[in-house]
């Protein structure tokens, strides 16, 4: 898979090397753009370009961190951080807005009551965006796996990456 641009989306946890990794590999080939962003997600109380210091610190150590683990030639990588409501439309809206071909975002192995879900974000990307999307799950941490009909505690493989194309 070689695309001229790509939006990789950043979160800070164990997640954004594989992000990266992939979004790096998408553009090397036709020597394209990878994008990254950062998403702060500013509460609702404050205005929206409100003064987040340690928030902002962080995701600048994170994009800082990103430059430096991509190898990818000067002028084929910008990372940018972003602040807004909500991650799923900020991302949408920045992938439309630089016209990429594809998105990939990670996720861990998220539980809500106990039970694997991916949030809001996640699914927002996936039906929203309109380019290819690319989902890079992480497997669940050790003794978090799902319980199959035997009883016996099943951790998935050690990594997987679903290929979803938005309409």
């Amino acid at each position: 898979m070689a695309y001229p641009k790509v939006l990789a989306v950043l979160n800070g946890d164990e997640t954004d090397q594989a992000v990266l990794s992939q979004g790096a590999d998408m553009v090397r080939p036709v020597k394209g753009r990878l994008y990254a962003v950062y998403v702060i997600t500013v509460d609702r109380a404050l205005p929206v370009d409100a003064e987040v210091g340690p928030a902002a610190a962080r995701g600048e150590q994170i994009l800082m961190n990103a430059e430096t683990f991509v190898q990818l030639p000067r002028g084929d990588f910008e990372a940018q951080l972003l602040q807004a409501r909500e991650l799923g439309p900020a991302v949408v809206r920045e992938a439309a807005e630089r016209g990429v071909d594809a998105v990939v975002i990670g996720t861990s192995c998220p539980r809500d009551y106990g039970r694997f879900s991916l949030g809001e974000d996640v699914p927002y990307v996936l039906e929203h965006a309109r380019c290819l999307v690319v989902l890079w799950r992480e497997p669940p941490a050790k003794g978090q796996g799902r319980q199959n009909r035997s009883g016996s505690r099943s951790t998935g493989g050690r990594q997987s990456a679903g290929i979803l194309s938005g309409v």
